[in-house]
């Protein structure tokens, strides 16, 4: 037999749940909320954890950081070029990057149980792209990278400044990382109500297939795990959110061989 009824005959006898198995596909969707609900207590047992791990990760080192300007000042004073001072300032530079690390881990936790409150207040851009600038400036230079900075002095933000300080470092840390060596430009410019901040690398470049997705968590422009620079793979997705929670945004415009530039959108202080 041909046609719709060797289909029909086809089908298997239905059992005692009925023709089209409701029932059975009752006990699978119920089973499937159940895991998914297993799933979610999980990822919220996991952040919690995160966050408990990066707060006491990141509160010891709060008196060991004070500690460690105090005698780099004491240093600096009694011999400013001297081979402690220069250790000190390292050492210095150190733990303020551990102290980053710990916080960005903590940003990332709140960021993702919703939990990430920024409060908005007047914040001078030149002068927290001048501080990101210096406080990253032994890494470009083990890089062999420069840094060079083009922001007017009048642009104030209305935003967080730690979280802008986040974001800075966020983009400086990346194009220093993928730069390849080359030159870095950290520009701004006025735009209707808002800032249009600029962080240029001349490295290797990102292709339009992976520009999405490198906004999304524990993702990296590098596929490849054994090349890849050490990270967490969350900085540009933290960027993002940092950004859109105070009512910005960031995009990016990179090609293969030719470098990227990420360009982040924040509303200026009225």
């Amino acid at each position: 037999m041909s046609g719709p009824e060797a289909r029909i005959d086809a089908i298997p006898p239905a059992g005692p749940a009925g023709l089209d198995g409701s029932a059975d596909l009752g006990d699978e969707t119920a089973a499937l909320r159940r895991e998914v609900a297993a799933l979610r207590r999980a990822l919220a047992e996991r952040d919690a954890f995160l966050a408990g791990v990066a707060h006491e990760l990141r509160n010891p080192m709060t008196p060991i950081l004070g500690q460690v300007e105090r005698l780099t000042g004491a240093a600096a004073r009694e011999a400013p070029e001297g081979r402690v001072a220069q250790g000190l300032a390292q050492l210095r530079w150190l733990v303020e990057r551990y102290v980053r690390r710990a916080t960005t881990l903590l940003d990332v936790s709140r960021a993702q149980t919703g939990q990430l409150a920024l409060l908005a207040a007047p914040v001078p851009l030149a002068e927290v792209v001048e501080e990101v600038v210096a406080s990253l400036s032994p890494m470009a230079a083990h890089a062999g990278s420069t840094v060079t900075v083009a922001v007017p002095d009048d642009l104030v933000l209305s935003c967080e400044r730690l979280a802008l300080d986040q974001i800075l470092d966020n983009l400086v840390t990346n194009a220093i990382k993928y730069g390849d060596g080359g030159a870095i430009a950290v520009s701004a410019t006025r735009e209707a109500g808002t800032a249009r901040i600029r962080v240029s690398d001349r490295g290797i470049g990102i292709a339009e297939t992976d520009q999405a997705r490198i906004f999304e968590r524990f993702e990296r422009a590098v596929g490849d795990p054994s090349t890849a620079p050490v990270g967490f793979g969350v900085g540009l997705w933290l960027v993002r959110r940092l950004a859109e929670a105070m009512g910005g945004g960031v995009a990016l415009d990179s090609r293969p061989g030719e470098g990227a530039t990420f360009t982040v959108t924040l509303p200026l202080h009225a």
